[in-house]
Formats: structure tokens, sequence, C-alpha cells
């Protein structure tokens, strides 16, 4: 069978037309400008590299029908290029052809109806243009196949397709989609791909994280033909360009998401076949190529830019959180399924390469090294580097060991963990403005976490300095030029060091080296001193002495931070002894020599060279264990462990409208919030709770959930956004609530109404009580006929201008009352939040109102939850729904006249029942509403 150049449309004669600034193709004429027999020759080439690329597989005629559906409108030209060859590429002896027609006005129909040869086609003419997800849906049921193969209009088959997809299909039970290798036909017309005319345009799909958004896109896309795979990759998911798949498991994903319009439907289905356990596959066996956007290329911007936004919303809402902590995954364990890259770490150290003097580079170089064995990407942000070191590009962590760097600085092109790791200046570390700012905080010994603990309040996970087994080891041939009977190596930096008062080289009957910059400075060790060494020649010195000091400084001794020095030469066999007592302890269960003084130095120093057995025993002994402990191999298995975890923990933030946390327990929404993170944390999520100034602080969140009342916050695309109205539903408008997710209001006829105005979930969540905070426990000290809590915010409250003047015992507790009522009646500002049960439980007749917005939507103050479970009678101003939730368990009022008899006749009453045998409000309550989150939301 032979490819003609005409049946592929590629407008060769466009190539002769004259290069102008008035041809609007010119821009697209002139790169690449190819000869007719240039362009003949690259369409050509591609055909005979699939037909050598190809392996035929005998299928025989009773083999799994496939139903092939494609949709069309208005697309007659392309369908002549499809139909062209199409019996003779297909190589597969069972099939039927479903061409849904989406009421086309181009001659289409009648086209497919004189075909020549016939094909096993049947035409469904619908009346109008449906979506691709409905469309296709409808035809489903009508298929006969037990295959499904999804095939766009605007493709040209090449030899084999669907023998090649077919066998990879059939190969096991376990295979979801098939997607085939997609390649550009000659691009000169097209305004988005011009310059990939015979270049792959799909190999698959893969994800990328863009600014929070975990984003779909074609892998290979403008690679050569052929250059990648040559067999079958597991893949994310396919295009529905060629998208090959089993009824069956079409049906149990539940078909297309009709929600999308002509966008992201098929990377959706493909997510919901791996979510369920299958693998879709990419064959670089099947080609075809693609003349995409044939159709949407034609139509006008803004309409195409409206389905977009509206794809992609509805594509990160269902999907962003999952895909977030997945292509983590991916990366992490090096699957290469949703990302085409490994995990990338970088890692900021005051300077890098091989005439770096800077300690903390080599500690980050060998934790590099230890993490590349592990299949990870290493960088470094150097401080005395050409670059910015705030520029992190594509890094997914960022590891500080500087505890100059600023966090909040960082410019990162995607989601970003940022992991301190302290080993030393730990005051410093703590009490830097950005050290709120990382996600993690790693440290070197049990005390050190401890202090960052105890002075910031972050957990540090214990994360010791290790040797890099690799560069130090017991087979280094020794140097003749670094003998020695023990050496130091370490640099002087106008710091005092305890060796320079306890270390007396010239009363030792040893040879002694000491190495690193400035020591030529003190004069007792002048004499000793070998200059600076670079940092590869390290390890030839630990092999050519026998003993190796220690001296850990002032700003890690007491931590228990032990140097690398101690870690390495131990790796080699040779015996260290140290001036860390808390690091031996805690580092190397108290193993190594210590020393406090300078006799019990020297005392160490002449045992161990005067004792050769005793020094080789100790050193086997510390290297056994520093090689099954203390080794950067170790080390990148702890800290992939550590991100494992840290990722798989749900972290929500919780965004209340409070100025301050001066001012927090004045706010009923933080003892909501408050109430929530308990009940969240049962359930293994990590919640943190923002005031109102640090809503824009940027961490590393999968959930956002704002108690939206009074503050607006606007939405992160990293995230997924939950709002709460709790209050004030004036103040939110229609386009404030479509920012969301997903939408909760504190009012069942708000929420209804709403749910009609937006295109996000709507769900009733009526404002609850705390249990554990709320019920009966009666105080006389609250013993009065009235009660009414709450803050005055400027304004005289309804229940108040109501009832006033009162001859009963009235209490009122708040703010900003002296303007509006008597002094007498105000007997206190606050009550804590701990306390309010024994005041509720304690009157006699609670008083509850409404702002004027809530009490017309219906939205029901939390008092009257928390005043229900602890037994109180409650009076209430009339708010719409109250008498829904509540029944006879809360009194409403309407007007002054109703509220003084309703006073008086409970009052006055002695038959009432006690309110403490009312039943209490039992379902309307924080655990309840954690596990809805949980459940529907998080999960």
């Amino acid at each position: 069978m032979s490819h003609n150049i005409k049946s592929g449309k590629l407008k060769i004669a466009a190539l002769n037309n004259k290069v102008t600034k008035d041809n609007p193709l010119s821009k697209y004429l002139q790169k690449p400008r190819w000869s007719k027999k240039e362009l003949k020759e690259k369409y050509e080439k591609i055909i005979s590299q699939n037909n050598s690329n190809i392996n035929l597989h005998p299928f025989k005629e009773d083999s799994p029908l496939v139903s092939i559906i494609i949709l069309n409108r208005n697309g007659k030209n392309h369908l002549s290029r499809l139909f062209s060859n199409f019996k003779e590429n297909i190589h597969y002896p069972n099939y039927e052809i479903i061409v849904v027609d989406q009421d086309s006005g181009d001659g289409s129909v009648a086209f497919l109806e004189n075909l020549s040869p016939p094909l096993p086609l049947k035409i469904i003419k619908n009346k109008e243009n449906k979506s691709f997800s409905q469309a296709h849906n409808q035809v489903v049921d009508q298929a006969q196949g037990e295959y499904l193969l999804l095939l766009n209009n605007d493709v040209e088959p090449l030899k084999g397709w669907l023998n090649q997809m077919m066998h990879t299909a059939l190969e096991n039970k376990e295979v979801g989609a098939v997607g085939a290798q997609l390649i550009y036909p000659f691009m000169v017309e097209s305004s988005i791909n011009s310059q990939n005319s015979f270049k792959i345009q799909h190999a698959g799909i893969a994800f990328k994280d863009e600014k929070g958004f975990i984003k779909p896109y074609n892998r290979g896309n403008g690679s050569e033909p052929f250059s990648m795979e040559k067999e079958d990759k597991v893949v994310a998911a396919v295009t529905a360009a060629a998208l090959l798949v089993e009824k069956e498991k079409y049906l149990e994903a539940g078909g297309l998401d009709e929600g999308y319009e002509y966008g992201y439907e098929d990377v959706d289905f493909c997510l919901k076949l791996l979510k369920k356990g299958y693998t879709n596959i990419y064959t670089p066996r099947a080609t075809l190529f693609h003349y995409e956007f044939g159709t949407q290329e034609k139509n006008k911007s803004r309409d195409v830019r409206r389905r977009r936004l509206s794809n992609r919303k509805l594509f990160r809402r269902k999907w962003n959180p999952w895909l977030k902590k997945e292509l983590f995954k991916d990366k992490l364990l090096g699957r290469r399924i949703l990302s085409e890259q490994p995990l990338k770490v970088a890692l900021v150290v005051t300077e890098s390469g091989e005439d770096a003097s800077a300690g903390d580079y080599f500690t980050a170089l060998e934790l590099g090294e230890g993490l590349k064995k592990i299949g990870w990407q290493v960088s470094f942000l150097p401080r005395r580097g050409p670059g910015n070191w705030y520029d992190v590009g594509d890094a997914d962590i960022l590891l500080s060991l500087l505890d100059s760097y600023d966090p909040r600085k960082v410019k990162a092109s995607g989601s970003l963990i940022k992991i301190a790791w302290p080993r030393n200046w730990f005051d410093r570390w703590v009490s830097s403005p950005g050290f709120s700012s990382y996600h993690m905080v790693l440290s070197p010994s049990p005390t050190s976490c401890n202090y960052i603990k105890e002075k910031s309040g972050k957990d540090a996970l214990l994360f010791p300095i290790a040797a890099n087994t690799e560069r130090f080891h017991e087979n280094i041939t020794p140097q003749e030029e670094y003998a020695c009977d023990y050496c130091f190596t370490g640099s002087y930096w106008n710091d005092p060091r305890e060796i320079m008062e306890m270390l007396e080289p010239d009363k030792l009957p040893y040879h002694f080296k000491i190495y690193g910059k400035n020591w030529e400075k003190v004069e007792k060790f002048k004499d000793y001193h070998q200059g600076f060494i670079n940092y590869s020649q390290v390890p030839q010195i630990y092999a050519s002495t026998k003993l190796v000091i220690n001296d850990a400084n002032r700003v890690t001794k007491g931590f228990g931070a032990t140097n690398s020095r101690v870690y390495d030469a131990l790796a080699c066999g040779v015996l260290v002894i140290s001036n860390g007592l808390v690091g031996s302890r805690e580092n190397f269960q108290g193993k190594v020599p210590v020393f406090q003084s300078k006799e019990e130095l020297n005392e160490l120093i002449k045992y161990y060279l005067d004792n050769e057995k005793a020094r080789q025993d100790k050193a086997r002994e510390l290297q056994k264990f520093v090689l099954k402990h203390h080794t950067y191999d170790v080390r990148a298995r702890t800290l992939k462990k550590i991100l494992e975890d840290y990722f798989y923990t749900a972290r929500m933030a919780i965004k209340i409208p409070a100025p301050s946390w001066e001012e927090v327990e004045e706010w009923g929404d933080y003892h909501v919030a408050r109430a929530l993170k308990k009940e969240l944390e049962k359930k293994g999520c990590e919640v943190t709770l923002q005031v109102l100034p640090e809503w824009e602080e940027d961490k590393n969140f999968d959930v956002v959930l704002v108690l939206r009342g009074l503050s607006r916050y606007h939405p992160q695309e990293k995230h997924f956004n939950i709002m709460w109205n709790i209050s004030h539903p004036d103040k939110v408008s229609v386009e404030e609530y479509s920012e969301y997710d997903h939408v909760f209001i504190a009012s069942s006829y708000w929420a209804s109404r709403i749910s009609k105005l937006v295109d996000v979930p709507v769900e009733v969540m009526l404002q609850c009580t705390d249990h554990e905070l709320f019920y009966p426990d009666y105080d006389e000290k609250y013993a009065h006929d009235l009660l009414f809590v709450g803050n005055s915010r400027k304004v005289f409250r309804k229940i108040l201008k109501d009832l006033l003047p009162s001859s009963y015992d009235l209490a009122v507790y708040g703010k900003g009352w002296e303007e509006f009522i008597d002094k007498e009646y105000i007997k206190g500002e606050h009550i804590p939040n701990n306390e309010l049960r024994k005041a509720y439980s304690s009157c006699k007749i609670l008083l509850n109102d409404h702002w004027d917005d809530m009490r017309e939507k219906g939205f029901l103050s939390n008092r009257l939850f928390d005043g229900v479970a602890c037994g109180a009678f409650i009076i209430s101003d009339k708010v719409k729904g109250g008498e829904d939730v509540f029944g006879d368990r809360v009194v409403f009022y309407e007007g002054e006249e109703d509220l003084k008899n309703k006073i008086d006749e409970i009052l006055n009453n002695r038959s009432i029942k006690s309110p403490y045998q009312k039943k209490s409000m039992e379902d309307h309550n924080f655990k309840n509403l954690a596990n809805h989150i949980i459940k529907n939301l998080i999960n």
C-alpha cells in the first residue's frame, strides 16, 4: 500500500506562494522552508520507518470485535483523508465503525454514505453538536464491540496501527487504555505548532507541577519520530485521538465525564482507570498522523479560551490534590509513570566546586551522592555563586544548610518542599525571621531537636551527618607525605577552639600534623601546620594516620552535633577521640572516646598510640557502627522515608478572620476552627490555624478551609480550596463562591439558592458544637434570669434593643456595650471559652440573636448549638430555618412585645420542664463534620 501526499492534505502548493509581508502565511513558510522534494522525503521516511517498526500479529477472524467510534462535525475533508486507505492499513479482521455526526452542514453524511469500497460503517445523526464526552457516552450502548476505539476524524493512520494496539491490549487483563504514537504532519497553516512538522506530537501523557497546578502534557512532543521507546511504555494517560479500551472497563470507570467540553476528558478518563488499578500503555508501534485542532483553530479564540478555563478548573478540582501526591510519589520512587523527571533536590551551600573550602558544601556533596544513588537529581545553590540562589527552578526539594538563607524569598516554578538542616549555630537558626517558613526541619542530634522544638515550636527530625563510604573506606592506600601518628583536620577562623588550650604536641613523643587554614597564626601549631588541603585528599590523610582528634566547636559541642571528620575517619577504620561528650552519647551510644580536659586528652593519645591492639579493636568496633548507622546511603533512605511520610499526611490550613493571635480568644471563628482542628488531627490530618495576617504565607498545604465571615480570601490554584460560609453572607458574591473548589454554607436555604448560581459543589454544613466543651455544668456565679454573651461591634444588638429596659436580672458579657445599655447589666467583657458552658447551663434563659443578613438567609448562630448542648433554655430572634433544625428546643420570637411576653411566660411558669432534660444536638458536632470533610473531600 502506498501513501500519497495529496491524501495527507499536506498543502505543498503553499510553499510556492510568494513570501511577503502581506502574506499571512509568510512567517510560517520561512521556518522551516522546505522544497517539495524535501517535504516528500520527510513524509515517506516516516512511512518507511513505520513499516520497519511494526510487527504484524496474525489475528483470527473471531478476534474480539472492536467498535471504532469517530465524532464528526463539518469534517468532510478530514474524513476523506481518514478513510482513503483505512481498510488496507488496519490489519485487524474484526471491527465496526460508528461515526457520530454532530449536525454537519458540509456534506459529511453524504460522503460517508457513498464510501467506496464499503466499510462496516454505521452513522448516528445527532441533531445538535454534543460535547465530546456526551457523544461518546451516547454511542457506547449501541457499540457491539468488546473493545472501544475512540478515534479522531483528523488522523491519518499508518500501516498496522490497530493490529499493534490490539496486541498490546490483549497482553494482560490489567491493561487499561492503550494509546498510539501521534505525529504532526506538515504544519504550514498551524499557528500553534508551526515548528513541529513531522515531529512527535504524543507519546503518552505525563504531568508537571506548574505553580501548583498539576498539568498534563504530551510526552515526546517535538521529538523525532521513533526516537523514544521501542517497546510499550506504561504511562499515566493517553490522548483520545486514538484510545483503545475494553468496553467493560470504559463502563466500570463511568465513561467520559460530561462536565468537560472538548478538553481534559481523556486524561480524566485515564486517571479513573489508573485509580482503579489498571495500567495505561503507550505503544510506539502504532503510528498515526494527527492534524491536531483542525476544527478548534478555526473557532474564535474567546470561546476556546472559555472552554479551556472551564475544563482546567474542573480537572484541577477533581484531580489536583490526588495528582500532587501521586506525582511526588512517582518521582520519590523513581517510577517515571506520571513524570518524566526524577525528584530534583537543590542544596543551599556557601560555595561549590573543586576549590570550595566551606564544610557545609562537603556535607551537602556527600549527601547528594547518596541521593543520586536512589535516582534523584541533585544541584547546588551557592551563596558565592554566579546565579541567584533564590531561583530554584523546577526543584521539588530545597534543603538549606545555611541559617542565612531566607526561604521566603524563594522563586520556584512548581510546588516546593523547603527543608532546613541546622548542624550548627542553632540559636541563629531558630531566631531567623524565615525559619517558620520551612516545611520541615532536620537536626543532627536529639539535644538539638529538643532545642529547636523548645525555641521555635517546630518539630525537628533526627538526621545526623554521615560518611560517604565510597570516598572514605579502609582500602585507601596510605601516602608517605601524610604519614603521622595523629592529626587534626579543620580550619581556624579566629574563634577559640579547645585544642588550642588542651593539645600540646611539643610535650608528646608522637608525630603530629594539623591541616586547614590559618593554623600558622597559632604559635604552638605553626610548626605542625601542613596547610590547606583539598577535600579530595582527606581520605588519604585519614588512611595515613593512626589517630584523629575531633575538636567540636562551641556552637556544636553542647548540642551533640558531631562533625563530619568523626564519621569519615571512622569509616576509614581510623580511631577518633573527641571532646564531644553529648555527640558521643547520642550518636554513638557513648562508644567514641571522649576528653574533657588537657589531661584526659593526653592520656587518650598515649593509651591508644601505645596500645595498638586496643586502638585497632576500638576502631573496628566504631567502623562497624558507622557502616550500619551513619552512611549517606542510610541517610538517603531515611530522607526518602521522611518525605514519603510527610507527603502522605494530609495537610490543611484553616483560615480564621481574627486580626491577630492576641485577639483570637474573643473570636468565635477561632473556637470553631480549634474544635475542628482537634477532630481532624484525630483522623491523621496535620492542621494549621492561620489568623488574618498569615493568610498569604506560603505553606505546603493540600487543603485550605476558609471560615468565611468578615474577610475575603483569594484562593491559590495549588491548593484544594474550601469555603465554609458561616456568617455575613451579604459580603460574599457569586463570583467569590465560584473561586472555590467546594463550598459549605451554614444555611440550608442559602445553600440551595447559591447552588443554582455556581458551577462548584455546594453543600449545607450547619454550625455545630464541641461536646467535650459544652455540656450541663451548673455554676452559681452565672445564675441570672437572662444572659447574653456577645460583642456589640458598635451596634445595639437586636435582642437587647427589643428587650430593654427590663426588670429581670440581666447579665451581658461582651465588649462595646457602654454606649448602648445601662452599666448595671454589664457583668464583664469576656467569658473564656472553656467556661461558657457554666454560663449557659446556669442562667434561666439564654438570649441569642443574629445579624440581619444571617437572619434573613438562615444562618444559625453557633451559640444556639452550644446552648442546647448545655441544656440551656434559649430565646432567639426568628431566623429562617431555625425551627426546622431546633424544633421546640429553642423558642423563637418576633418583635418586642412577643419577646417580653415569652420571657414573662417562661420565667413565671413553674411547670416548664427542666431544660437539662432536653435532647441535645447529638448529630451537630465537630466529629461528624471532620468525618464528612475527610470522607468526601480529602480522600
